[in-house]
């Protein structure tokens, strides 16, 4: 088990509320509650991947990011796509989407997204969800169909509404038979819709603010007058954030 989190969890995260432990989907929910609130608070953060193998009882080479490039590949074009985000993090399971025809990454002017995907993995997949600013708005059914190469492949296609702007994006888990999870989720889009603007919701703005306190509390007196500034301005900046009504 994962013990011992670093805050206990609000209930919108997904864990038990309050927990402080759990099973590996618990510890996944709990992080991506973490990025969801930071991208619906205005970051537009893109995902990587790292292995931390001697932290967590994982392989190395066990999380990775695979990014899209046109044309040759060459190490500042790789870099250059991470950044803008035309990728997807991944411990198995291999992702390759669209929203409206543009790649992950994109900012879009809809109130709609228009979502394809095709999926490969090494055994079954689980689950298929599309993601609209922190919350699972569709659920789509793998087709799971044994190919030639030996592996299984998922297409699937969907057409959400969007009510703000925001962003979206799409995960999957893969079923093993040793019940290790195994997932992949995809960089964000970003929907623009002109007058309606992503706003973080009033939970999400009470546990930012919350936690950055608890670090100011936690490392007064610790740390120089210079790093507690930083936060003394991160906690300014997210109690001035407006909230969605």
């Amino acid at each position: 088990g994962l013990t011992e989190w670093n805050s206990q969890a609000p209930a919108f995260m997904q864990p038990p509320d309050g927990g402080k432990e759990g099973n590996e989907f618990d510890w996944l929910a709990y992080t991506l509650g973490q990025y969801y609130t930071l991208l619906n608070a205005g970051f537009q953060l893109v995902p990587t991947a790292g292995t931390a193998s001697g932290v967590h009882p994982v392989p190395a080479g066990f999380s990775r990011v695979y990014v899209s490039l046109d044309g040759p590949f060459s190490y500042d074009k790789w870099l250059e796509g991470l950044a803008a985000g035309r990728s997807f993090v991944t411990t198995g399971p291999m992702l390759f989407a669209e929203v409206n025809e543009q790649p992950a990454g994109a900012t879009i002017t809809a109130d709609h997204a228009k979502v394809s995907a095709n999926f490969l993995s090494e055994h079954p997949l689980a689950t298929i969800e599309v993601v609209v600013n922190g919350k699972v708005v569709q659920s789509l059914r793998p087709q799971n169909e044994l190919t030639p190469a030996s592996v299984f492949q998922s297409q699937v296609a969907a057409d959400v509404s969007i009510e703000t702007s925001g962003w979206v994006c799409i995960r999957c888990t893969e079923d093993r038979p040793d019940k290790r999870l195994r997932f992949a989720h995809t960089a964000p889009w970003w929907l623009d819709i002109p007058g309606k603007p992503l706003r973080p919701s009033q939970q999400e703005k009470d546990y930012l603010v919350q936690r950055v306190q608890l670090e100011i509390e936690r490392s007064t007196g610790i740390l120089p007058d210079s790093a507690l500034a930083e936060y003394e301005a991160a906690l300014r900046h997210f109690e001035s954030l407006p909230v969605a009504d």
